[in-house]
């Protein structure tokens, strides 16, 4: 198991190895100018600081997420719903007592309702006369 271990561990470094040897061959050969490669190196080089400031980024948004949920959890614990009293009530500015309610508005109704409620009444008077 040992052997297996080893040689499973070197087969990403000799692909590796290869890939690098491989670039080196053609940069030799000068298929690829030292500007070239100058340029990829530039690249890799900031693609990687990106990456790492991508994961750092990541770190502290999961940090400060757990943070934010741990605060509201302790909170909750500490301040429970039926535990923290309700606010003070706020007064309501006057406003214009509702004319259906008290009775005020009979002008305001429409004809029809007018006449309907004259005729009830009308007939109220009739049976209290009569009964």
């Amino acid at each position: 198991p040992r052997i297996e271990q080893a040689v499973a561990a070197a087969q990403p470094v000799r692909e590796e190895a290869t890939s690098r040897g491989t670039a080196a061959l053609a940069a030799l050969r000068g298929q690829v100018s030292a500007k070239e490669i100058q340029r990829l190196a530039r690249k890799h080089e900031r693609r990687a600081k990106r990456g790492r400031l991508a994961k750092r980024l990541a770190v502290l948004g999961l940090l400060a997420g757990g943070a934010v949920a741990a605060w509201k959890w302790w909170d909750k614990q500490a301040n429970p719903d039926w535990l923290v009293e309700p606010p003070a009530a706020t007064e309501v500015p006057d406003s214009t007592p509702l004319t259906s309610v008290d009775g005020s508005g009979q002008a305001a109704l429409d004809p029809e309702v007018q006449a309907k409620q004259a005729e009830a009444e009308a007939e109220a008077k009739d049976q209290d006369k009569r009964g």
